[in-house]
């Protein structure tokens, strides 16, 4: 059975966003499409009448939708996977809590009150918790000219089309441009961190680059070299590393060796499901234990880590032993444990390095299991 198109439930729901008026969600679809089915987090800034949030809930089967408004009212629209929050977008503490406690986010729509310095502080503010990869979106950007430049300029001393169009100077030109002596710490920072910039009728769509470690860090470095001879079992992990966000570790370990780069959160890869693990939050409390591949802490909240263990699942203490080595902030030493003991600092710092060493064990002989 086809679905329907994205336009098609936009004309449904009344969105100013359909081809019956913006014409906005044709052009969107050309990206959304092959991400449709996917766990997404998308937040639109501004709520209106709500039929966009209904919209994207309708397209985005598996998504979880926030929108956010500064009319207290917007609240009515709250209920199966529409999250409402109240925000006041010039306000950059509003900005951040919202973004804190949600993010990091797949998509963000900026729909809101459409004045530049609105435009440009809400994407200067929200495109930090943007994922690698990510979609962000400024729309009306027709505000920015003609007749209307009276009503939307407030305060600002340029349009957000003016902002972007310096940004897209440093996005084509590329190294052509040095970043480091811009004024704008956003530009500094991003001034190559698009993928891409595209402009359509009335908004400007970015997809988010992955920015690149520093030279300095060695992103996949072992705590310690593996003893020759035992059997190692292939363990991984998804680390979530606060500045950069997700890091894959095919072998288990990862240690970018400055402090400023600590764990938030941990998903182990185990394909013999010998492992159970948890971690410990910034409070010293502990969490539940999860298996492969559930994820233990927290993305993007803020919230290190301050401890790890991890233990051998009961049918198959016979087969495996485990080791965790943990690094923690301050201190050159490593914390090594065994199965089932807590990996954690005596003075409760952050976890920035982690090793799982997982050893299958020599076979008894069948008479000697007899015996």
């Amino acid at each position: 059975m086809t679905e329907p198109s994205l336009d098609a439930i936009g004309i449904h729901f009344g969105t100013d966003k359909s081809s019956r008026h913006h014409d906005y969600l044709n052009f969107y679809e050309q990206t959304f499409a092959r991400r449709r089915h996917e766990p997404l987090t998308l937040l639109e800034i501004g709520v209106f009448n709500g039929a966009s949030l209904r919209t994207w809930r309708e397209y985005f089967p598996n998504a979880r939708i926030v929108g956010a408004d500064i009319e207290p009212m917007a609240r009515r629209w709250r209920g199966d996977r529409i999250e409402i929050e109240y925000m006041d977008q010039s306000n950059l503490e509003d900005l951040t809590r919202v973004a804190i406690k949600h993010g990091p986010f797949d998509i963000i729509i900026e729909d809101g009150s459409h004045l530049w310095e609105h435009q440009i502080t809400t994407l200067k503010t929200l495109y930090p918790f943007l994922r690698a990869g990510g979609l962000y979106v400024v729309e009306d950007l027709q505000t920015n000219y003609g007749d209307m430049r009276a009503e939307y300029r407030g305060v600002a001393s340029q349009t957000c089309v003016e902002f972007l169009k310096t940004w897209l100077d440093y996005h084509i030109a590329d190294t052509m441009l040095p970043l480091q002596t811009l004024e704008d710490s956003f530009l500094r920072t991003y001034g190559r961190g698009a993928v891409t910039m595209t402009f359509y009728k009335r908004l400007c769509l970015i997809e988010k680059r992955a920015l690149p470690l520093p030279a300095t860090v060695q992103p996949l470095q072992p705590l310690m070299l593996r003893p020759p001879g035992p059997d190692y079992a292939n363990t991984g992990a998804i680390v979530h590393v606060s500045h950069i966000g997700d890091i894959y570790a095919p072998d288990g370990h990862i240690d970018l060796g400055l402090d400023r780069f600590t764990f938030q959160g941990i998903a182990i890869e185990d394909p013999d499901q010998a492992l159970e693990y948890r971690v410990r939050g910034p409070d010293l409390t502990w969490g539940a234990w999860l298996t492969s591949p559930d994820f233990a802490g927290t993305r993007g909240r803020a919230l290190m880590l301050t401890g790890v263990t991890i233990r051998l699942r009961d049918h198959v203490k016979e087969r495996f032993t485990v080791r965790t080595i943990g690094r923690f902030v301050g201190s050159p030493s490593l914390v090594i444990a065994a199965d089932d003991e807590d990996c954690v600092s005596p003075q409760g710092a952050e976890l920035r390095g982690l090793q799982i060493l997982l050893v299958r064990l020599a076979e008894k002989p069948a008479d000697e299991a007899e015996a």
